[in-house]
């Protein structure tokens, strides 16, 4: 891999990487404590593009082009896409605000990987986030006595979901904070993101995290050794009684999916969550068989199913009220085609290549984000199999800039000089 240092590297002492620190800390930090801090985070990227045109980012791009093609291709290729649709179809400007996140998020690249901010500090806001995250959905919950938690996200599998993934991520630190007073942080945050999930009903969150145990595991191991495994066994022990108490309602949302599942398919019930959920499947089933190269249109997926209700073709239930298909694939089959499809494949694909390939073949510095990083991809992908993680702003905005964010700090350890070589991360 070329380890070629980029034009201007940021020096320990300097001013802008302070700066750079501190927002590595409040981007994670406010995440999903707040609504705009994703969005605060990229606008500040974004005014910083000119010290960072001063530092060498193009002599950076050149540098690292051969290791971001595929991710660059991946976020480019969706936004132009969904440019040319709406030009096109003449859909509204508003279809462009989630894709437009995606094309913002690749500046956070070159921001980490010049100014090489702290990247323990960016850990500790990952921690803080989901224990905060944790903390308002556990207020929800106990004394607001709600049923299924959303946090400030509005939408409770949203909540659910994106809490899982920074546990997750917050975990693949341990090593960061090993001897340290802040040991605790990683286990305890990833504990809370599982609580999260738990409070917010979300099944996808929890069905992600049993999917993303295995690499987890596999390369986790071998930087934490058997630290790792024992508190994932602890996280697992403490979703098994989770489903035994009665209380979290894990148990019964659990048969209440087999029991819809059983009456979709014995008696063709759609009214239940689940049933509904099955009706949005075939409705995109039936849209892709008529529309497999372009779809219906990305602002389409309503109106079209009810016109196959008027067409006796679906049932009068809420499925009807749904504008996606609540599956990745399918929706996006639906509205966009193969055309749609190939793009969302590459933007799952180029950063899991990306990161894949640092985690095997980078430095020692870049194993914990590179493993965040993967982790992140195989979570977004399994949470798309009960959602559609393209099609809310917040849930394009969060991956594409924590995927931007970790692959700077992964580059940003490649090139560090030597004294960094014995280290788990960049320093300030």
């Amino acid at each position: 891999m070329d380890t070629t240092r980029p034009a201007a590297p940021a020096r320990a002492n300097d001013r802008a990487t302070t700066w750079a620190s501190w927002l590595m800390l409040l981007l994670p930090a406010t995440a999903l404590t707040t609504n705009f801090g994703v969005h605060l985070a990229l606008l500040l990227v974004l005014l910083s593009l000119g010290l960072l045109v001063r530092r060498g980012l193009a002599d950076f791009h050149r540098t690292h082009a051969r290791a971001l093609r595929y991710l660059f291709i991946g976020f480019g290729g969706f936004v132009l896409v969904t440019l040319l649709r709406m030009l096109w179809f003449g859909h509204s400007i508003k279809v462009m605000d989630g894709p437009s996140r995606l094309l913002f998020a690749l500046a956070c690249i070159g921001f980490v990987g010049i100014l090489r901010p702290n990247i323990r500090l960016f850990w500790i806001g990952m921690c803080i986030g989901t224990i905060v995250a944790a903390v308002q959905g556990g207020w929800q919950f106990l004394v607001l006595h709600e049923e299924r938690v959303t946090g400030i996200t509005h939408h409770a599998i949203t909540y659910g979901d994106l809490a899982v993934a920074m546990g997750v991520m917050s975990f693949c630190a341990l090593s960061e904070f090993r001897g340290t007073r802040l040991a605790w942080l990683p286990p305890l945050a990833l504990l809370c993101g599982m609580l999260a999930a738990t409070f917010s009903g979300s099944r996808g969150a929890w069905l992600a995290f049993l999917l993303v145990l295995w690499p987890m595991l596999k390369y986790g191991s071998r930087m934490h050794g058997n630290t790792m495994r024992w508190v994932v066994g602890l996280v697992l022990l403490a979703c098994a009684a989770g489903y035994l108490v009665p209380q979290t309602g894990i148990a019964q949302r659990v048969a209440d999916a087999v029991s819809d599942v059983e009456r979709y398919y014995s008696v063709h019930d759609a009214s239940t969550n689940v049933g509904t959920r099955l009706e949005l499947w075939q409705a995109a089933g039936m849209m892709i068989a008529e529309h497999p190269w372009l779809g219906v249109g990305r602002e389409n997926f309503q109106p079209t199913m009810r016109a196959l209700h008027q067409e006796g073709r679906l049932q009068d239930t809420m499925a009807l009220t749904y504008s996606s298909a609540h599956n990745d694939v399918l929706h996006t089959l639906a509205t966009g085609g193969l055309l749609d499809l190939v793009f969302l494949l590459l933007a799952y694909a180029g950063p899991f290549a990306f990161f894949s390939r640092m985690l095997h073949h980078g430095p020692q510095a870049a194993a914990a984000p590179a493993l965040a990083g993967m982790l992140l991809v195989i979570l977004f992908v399994a949470f798309g199999l009960t959602d559609v993680m393209f099609w809310l702003m917040r849930t394009q905005a969060f991956y594409a800039t924590m995927v931007c964010v970790l692959a700077g700090f992964c580059l940003a350890a490649q090139a560090a000089p030597s004294a960094f070589s014995g280290s788990h991360a960049p320093r300030t």
